[in-house]
């Protein structure tokens, strides 16, 4: 099943692209598997500039966007009135990509969150936006002061990316 995962604030957040590293190339300079694409291109589409990654990590981040018609369930598990859905690699922290996912995120959220306020985020299988909260997995993360949970002081957000994940119903207060 397929993670969704949701932040709430109490102000509007931009949505959008966050975190991504893209480089723009002409559709004319871009070789795939070794071939050219000279010869499939009419002169008009060959000197158009597409996003490039040039690596995985490059590619990660996350995508915040506002909540599609028919995931309106989801409201019920948050306390503020704006909520997003976020899409990125935000269940694990294994790779690069992972971790740069998860620190997107937090970034994100530093940049946006006003001093002294909070921002929820949440995160479940799809089709079980209305399921309860699991409390057990709840935790907060204060930003402020760098400190996930009540063990555990961080160094700064690279160590967060290596530190946390998103888990099934698992409920998240981020403070500033």
């Amino acid at each position: 099943m397929t993670s969704r995962h949701f932040v709430g604030a109490n102000i509007e957040l931009p949505i959008g692209t966050f975190g991504r590293n893209p480089t723009y190339k002409r559709l004319s300079e871009l070789n795939l598997n070794g071939t050219s694409l000279d010869k499939y291109l009419k002169n008009e589409e060959a000197s158009k500039f597409v996003e490039v990654y040039e690596t995985e990590e490059d590619a990660s981040g996350i995508d915040v966007f506002n909540i599609v018609s028919g995931y309106e369930l989801i409201r019920t598990q948050f306390t503020t009135p704006y909520v997003y859905e976020v899409q990125g690699a935000l269940e694990a922290n294994n790779t690069l990509a992972q971790r740069k996912s998860i620190k997107s995120l937090f970034s994100y959220i530093d940049e946006h969150l006003l001093k002294g306020d909070f921002i929820e985020v949440y995160s479940c299988r799809h089709g079980h936006e209305g399921k309860e909260k699991d409390d057990s997995m709840g935790t907060y993360i204060n930003l402020s002061t760098l400190q996930f949970g009540n063990h555990i002081r961080m160094r700064d957000l690279n160590h967060l990316g290596q530190t946390f994940f998103l888990e099934d119903r698992q409920y998240v207060l981020v403070k500033k």
